[in-house]
């Protein structure tokens, strides 16, 4: 995935204005993908990016998956694939 962050353009492995490590999520708006800083910048987007996250969570059912192996947030559990 070369995606970029919705807002700055970054992608994945690139460096943030902190000099973290960035990481997208798909909770920017529209589902588009949104690096933490950029998410968190202002008190509309930390709110956009809690209510992309919340219909993620209600859409994936009663049990929800978070793999950290990846970037695309919750998804439903599948028993059947389980290890």
């Amino acid at each position: 995935m070369n995606d970029p962050c919705c807002y700055c353009g970054l992608t994945i492995g690139q460096l943030d204005q902190q000099g973290d490590t960035v990481e997208l999520r798909l909770y920017g708006p529209n589902g588009a993908w949104v690096c933490f800083c950029c998410a968190m910048a202002t008190p509309e987007r930390e709110r956009q990016t809690e209510l992309n996250f919340e219909a993620q969570l209600n859409a994936a059912g009663p049990i929800a998956l978070l793999d950290t192996r990846d970037n695309f947030g919750p998804r439903p559990f599948n028993k059947d694939k389980a290890q």
